[in-house]
């Protein structure tokens, strides 16, 4: 064989690699898998009438299982229905990340996250309210993540 025919062999070669490699998502990571579940808040009935509603004092848990630990840049829950008009909704509940999160693989509705702040200082989550849909956006090392869950129509509401 000449050395032109083992070059065009070799360029062939790597050109099928090249074509398999861009067609096929062999390569490319798993999308990360959520599951949620509402739990009453077994803490919220202890406290005192009157007081602010902070991160704890939610009547129900909405806590989110991620497949795998995920460094986390930004964590939004937004109405489902504000977001098909807005794509810039502002969210009930909205962190990002200064500089390094730490990867966590649950979080919780309203609950801080280590490495992550509010988007506006001294903002705490807004109670959810019964039968309406969410959409959780997360953004993290691996790319972004959107998530739609609807909250139950026995969820209770603060007053």
């Amino acid at each position: 064989m000449s050395t032109k025919n083992i070059v065009l062999i070799l360029v062939v070669v790597m050109l099928l690699g090249l074509t398999v490699y861009q067609l096929m998502d062999w390569f490319r990571p798993a999308d990360i898998q959520i599951v949620h579940t509402i739990r009453p808040n077994p803490r919220a009935q202890a406290e005192r009438p009157g007081r602010r509603m902070g991160p704890t004092r939610l009547p129900y848990l909405v806590s989110f299982a991620l497949d795998r630990p995920v460094r986390l840049k930004e964590v939004r829950v937004v109405p489902t229905s504000t977001l098909a008009t807005n794509k810039y909704a502002s969210g009930l509940w909205h962190l990002v990340s200064d500089s390094n999160s730490v990867p966590v693989r649950a979080i919780v509705y309203g609950q801080p996250i280590r490495g992550m702040r509010p988007h506006v200082r001294g903002a705490w989550a807004d109670p959810l309210q019964p039968q309406t849909d969410y959409t959780l956006l997360l953004e993290s090392d691996q790319g972004r993540v959107r998530y739609e869950f609807r909250t139950p129509a026995n969820l209770p509401v603060p007053r």
